[in-house]
């Protein structure tokens, strides 16, 4: 999700709505007393309720307004003391009963690796294409819209991959593709000059994606849950835990520090609603390479599923699709 949905984003709107509103009121009537009670204008001696410089009216004084200008302050502090807590709890506080998408990010000198504890399988939307496996006969279906000008796939069933010719028309079977989803599977479809066109994948439970050449690929619509380590380079080097990093999504105004040495690690719960690829940045300085630790996100809909770009609700399709949805909150 972009900032611009945050949470935060929000509550910053609402504080400099009533920001604007106090200093209305408060520079107004500063100006206002400035000019009307200035040294060498005279007082109006008609008006029972004037006011003279230096002098506080202790004979006469207006309880209602006294107490007005207590009360309203008061409160206005209690309003905006509630939005800031309310809105700290729905960040830190996020509801896990739904459906939760839970990923284990770790951080070494100088990159992320996403290790999944579920698995995914997205498939991109809105491009002409569809992938169909057809566990039953082992066989891969690919059929495309003859305006998509496909003109090859490229197949990879776990540490196998293979290029075939596609004729971008009909539907291609593609025998003896033993799908297993327990290994690393994807598809993607070019066009005659080699231009990525779709892409269908799976990511068992276990797989590990690393930056920067691999984006954490997330599924828009849920509650994601990232437990987060900072981990040596060395895993046998017992004397050194790690160093700070911190996660860091700028355009989704989310950040969350890797603590070293902290064995169940730290979390961060967003709900991506809007697709698209957004970057990663490390916030902490982690050493000399500390520039270079960087990475994306991309949220994709699931297969079968695609992402309302408005709502972030979503809606069974057979299409395909691949953008990110960031999330938030």
């Amino acid at each position: 999700m972009p900032a611009e949905d945050t949470v935060f984003y929000v509550l910053y709107d609402k504080f400099m709505f009533w920001s604007i509103l106090v200093a209305i009121f408060t520079f107004g009537w500063l100006f206002t007393a400035i000019l009307r009670y200035r040294d060498g204008v005279e007082p109006d001696t008609t008006d029972i309720d004037h006011i003279e410089v230096g002098a506080f009216p202790v004979d006469r004084h207006n309880t209602p307004l006294e107490l007005m200008f207590y009360l309203l302050p008061t409160v206005l502090v209690v309003w905006l003391t509630v939005m800031a807590l309310g809105s700290n709890s729905a960040v830190w506080n996020f509801d896990e009963e739904g459906e939760t998408f839970d990923i284990t990010v770790n951080a070494y000198q100088w990159y992320f690796e996403f290790v999944y504890e579920e698995s995914l399988t997205w498939e991109d939307t809105d491009t002409g294409i569809e992938v169909v496996w057809d566990s039953a006969t082992s066989s891969l279906q690919v059929t495309a819209d003859p305006t998509t000008a496909a003109s090859s796939i490229e197949v990879k069933i776990g540490a196998l991959e293979s290029e075939l010719f596609f004729n971008g028309t009909d539907i291609r079977a593609l025998t003896n593709t033993e799908y297993s989803p327990y290994q690393h599977n994807h598809v993607k479809v070019y066009d005659a000059d080699g231009v990525l066109l779709h892409t269908w994948e799976h990511i068992p439970i276990g797989h590990k994606l690393i930056t920067p050449s691999n984006p954490m690929i997330i599924p828009c619509d849920e509650v994601i849950i990232a437990n987060m380590h900072s981990l040596p380079v060395d895993p046998s080097d017992t004397r050194n835990v790690g160093v700070q990093h911190a996660f860091w999504l700028p355009e989704w105004g989310m950040k969350e520090d890797f603590v070293p040495g902290l064995e169940s690690g730290t979390t961060i719960g967003f709900i991506p609603d809007d697709t698209g690829t957004f970057p990663i940045r490390c916030a902490e300085y982690c050493g000399m390479q500390h520039s270079i630790m960087t990475g994306e996100v991309m949220v994709v809909a699931r297969e079968g599923m695609t992402c309302d770009l408005d709502t972030g609700v979503k809606k069974s399709g057979s299409s395909s699709a691949s953008n990110y949805d960031g999330g938030g909150m």
